[in-house]
Formats: structure tokens, C-alpha cells, sequence
């Protein structure tokens, strides 16, 4: 598990860490989701953290930092934004399943939701002010993998206009979350 190289902890102590977060609603870990149709899968769960400020502080992220080494911001978008998105499905008269989508190729989808009745969408969060259509590859395979079951797929990133992207496929502002 790269978690526990990345601490200097074992698998086990690692484990029950996450576990203790999770119960705490700190973490919130995320499984994968996979299919048949689609071959050579990563099916290592992802862990969030569901406060993107503890997060930034975990990791020593000041202004200075972020603005220095914008690369180090990836994170935070995401796990803001799942965040959001769990407080919203709270609100919901139905239950949503969670997971994230990632092939051996590095395509990805950072949050899968699925309801009941097996409808699929997919989001992809990315910090930045344009999208192009490379950022919807990862959206497209897992299309490609739920068939009729794909409702629709977004790419949230950091401006004001929706912008279509081929069937089911958009860009949506991060803001369209509270509107």
C-alpha cells in the first residue's frame, strides 16, 4: 500500500489509522469500482480526507507554497469537492454509492455515483480555468464500460460556463455544486 511506505507505517498500524479517521469522520475511504467489460483495472481503494483546510495543514500547504509549486494543489480541489458532493447526496430521498474508476493506463474518474436502480455518473474534478477533450479519456472508458447505464459525465474545473463535450459529457463549473 503506497500509504504506508509514504508514512514509514506497516499495512496493519496503517489500517486501523484510517480506520480510527474514518470513524471519526475525518477519512472516508473509497473503493474502487470495476466491470467486466473492462480489462486491467487498478482496484486499490482511495482514501479522502473530508475537510480539504485539515488536509492542506497535514500536508504544510500555505498560500505561499500552493502559489510557489501549483502542483501540490491537485488534492485539495478534489477532496473539497467530494466533500461537497457527500453533503448533498445526504440530503437525497435515495442512496448513492461512492467509488472512484482508474485502468492500468492511468485513465481515471475521480467519483463514480451510482444509485439504486444502477445509473452511473461520473466526475472528474480538475483545478484549472479551461478543459480539453483529453480530460474527458478517463469519463469516456468508464462510458464505454457502464453502456446504457452511463447517465452522464463532468469535468468540474474553475470557471463560470458549461460547456458540452460529446454525449452525456460536460464541462460544469465547481460553482454549478451550490447552484
Amino acid at each position: 500500500m503506497a500509504l504506508c511506505a509514504a508514512i514509514g507505517m506497516n499495512h496493519i498500524t496503517t489500517q486501523k489509522y484510517v480506520g480510527i479517521f474514518e470513524s471519526l469522520f475525518i477519512a472516508r475511504t473509497v473503493q474502487p469500482w470495476f466491470s467486466n467489460k473492462l480489462k486491467r483495472l487498478t482496484k486499490t481503494p482511495k482514501i479522502h480526507f473530508l475537510d480539504s483546510g485539515l488536509l492542506a495543514s497535514l500536508r504544510d500547504l500555505s498560500l505561499e507554497r500552493l502559489r510557489d509549486d501549483r502542483g501540490q494543489f491537485g488534492a485539495l480541489p478534489e477532496t473539497f469537492v467530494f466533500g461537497e458532493i457527500l453533503k448533498l447526496a445526504s440530503a437525497a430521498h435515495t442512496r448513492f454509492e461512492f467509488s472512484h474508476f482508474r485502468d492500468k493506463q492511468q485513465n481515471e474518474v475521480d467519483i463514480v455515483i451510482e444509485d439504486r436502480q444502477g445509473r452511473i455518473v461520473g466526475i472528474e474534478i480538475k483545478a484549472a480555468a479551461s478543459v480539453t477533450n483529453s480530460d474527458f479519456s478517463g469519463l469516456r472508458i468508464l462510458a464505454q464500460g457502464c453502456g446504457e447505464r452511463f447517465a452522464s459525465g463532468m469535468v468540474l474545473y474553475d470557471h463560470h460556463k458549461v460547456i458540452p463535450f460529446g454525449e452525456r459529457l460536460s464541462a460544469v463549473p465547481i460553482s454549478a455544486l451550490w447552484h
